[in-house]
């Protein structure tokens, strides 16, 4: 098979919910992306074979961002476009299923990635109104988002799943909120040492009076979190549970993607690959402790690829919840050193289908910067499920 590897990737700043991109439809969001990526990949987006974007609540505006991000971009129309769902890992799948087309040679340049704008997830008149006229009466109002944040499965928060977590296997409070600390510590010094500078492209933002607003910074991280402040928190799923504001992962939008190519076709076009696609790891847990997805699926990568968690220079663990993230870093045994070095859910956001292709992004760049060789990327996922990505920098 071909070696697929990412040539260029950028990603969006991740906007608070209901903060500087509410106005931002999540097609714009991913136009930006997909645009930057292709432009410091050095190509034109005519040479592109095919899109595949993740988006994981597809209710909002046309339903179908993923084409029209492709089409906003500038990539021509008769460039097929997919959108991919798998929840939380949508973005991340996305670049999976993009190094399958070129690995099989179905493809030999293909833009991958995610985008989401969760402060525009709408309101619901349930379905009955349209079949049943509403003459008389009231008809139930639902939460688009609600219901894009439940377990499917189990229908309860998924903040229940990780009370879960912390119940099933001893995760206390006081841990959780140490590591959303460590989370805002470290995704704030990473800003405040330009660690994003180029991953991030700039999003305008128009505004109703005045010039557009430059958006270059994620909104998330706090640098002011303490422990003092994290445990004066309630608990928001279960009375006198441990899952916090403070220690889960917030509501988010943001957009990220990447160029991926055959190395050949990168060696003929003079292109220098950044990193190379290596494995995928994928597993089913049960729904009601989904957190701990990742475990599985990082011991598949692993059984894969003949590597273990020594092997890893680099890891993005995407903190959905600190004690989901508590449990896969200590059953995988992961060194927290290596770990969210420049932060995640917690501090950062969590835009869901988009989160696995900022996190890839993020991944390349710190490898890059660190001068890294292997990293890897997982993630859980709602209803059940967790996605692990292996990847070797290219010196």
């Amino acid at each position: 098979m071909n070696d697929a590897v990412i040539v260029s990737g950028a990603r969006t700043p991740v906007g608070r919910f209901g903060g500087a991109f509410k106005d931002v439809g999540a097609p714009e969001l991913g136009s930006i992306a997909i645009k930057a990526a292709i432009e410091r990949a050095g190509i034109s987006p005519d040479m592109v074979d095919e899109v595949v974007l993740g988006n994981a609540i597809q209710a909002a505006e046309a339903g179908y961002a993923a084409r029209l991000a492709s089409l906003k971009a500038g990539i021509p129309h008769d460039t097929p476009t997919i959108a991919v769902n798998r929840q939380c890992s949508s973005g991340l799948e996305a670049i999976n299923m993009a190094a399958q087309l070129v690995r099989t040679g179905e493809a030999d340049i293909v833009v991958a990635g995610g985008t989401e704008n969760m402060s525009q997830v709408p309101y619901f008149i349930e379905y009955k109104a349209r079949f049943d006229g509403l003459r008389m009466g009231n008809s139930q109002l639902v939460d688009g988002l609600t219901e894009g944040l439940g377990c499917p499965v189990n229908r309860y928060h998924m903040g229940v799943t990780a009370e879960n977590v912390a119940e099933r296997f001893s995760v206390s409070r006081e841990d959780q909120d140490e590591l959303a600390v460590i989370s805002h510590q470290r995704a704030s010094t990473a800003i405040s040492q330009g660690r994003f500078t180029n991953q991030i492209t700039t999003v305008s933002v128009p505004q109703r009076r005045g010039d557009p607003i430059a958006v270059m910074e994620d909104e998330g991280p706090r640098a002011d979190t303490t422990i003092e402040g994290l445990s004066n928190l309630r608990p928001v799923f279960k009375k006198d549970g441990t899952v916090t504001a403070g220690n889960a992962s917030s509501i988010n939008d943001g957009s990220a993607a990447v160029v991926m190519m055959s190395a050949q076709k990168a060696a003929d076009l003079g292109i220098k690959p950044k990193m190379k696609w290596h494995t995928r790891g994928i597993a089913g847990v049960e729904p009601a402790v989904m957190g701990i997805g990742p475990v599985p699926a990082v011991q598949k990568a692993m059984g894969k690829s003949g590597m273990t968690v020594n092997d890893f220079d680099v890891i993005e663990l995407n903190e959905a919840f600190a004690s989901q993230a508590l449990y896969c870093i200590r059953e995988l045994n992961l060194d927290i050193e290596k770990t969210n070095v420049n932060g995640s859910g917690i501090s950062l956001g969590h835009p869901v289908g988009a989160t696995g292709a900022i996190m890839t992004v993020k991944l390349m760049e710190e490898m890059e910067r660190s001068d890294s060789t292997t990293g890897l990327v997982t993630m859980c996922v709602g209803g059940g499920q967790g996605v692990a990505t292996i990847f070797e920098r290219l010196n």
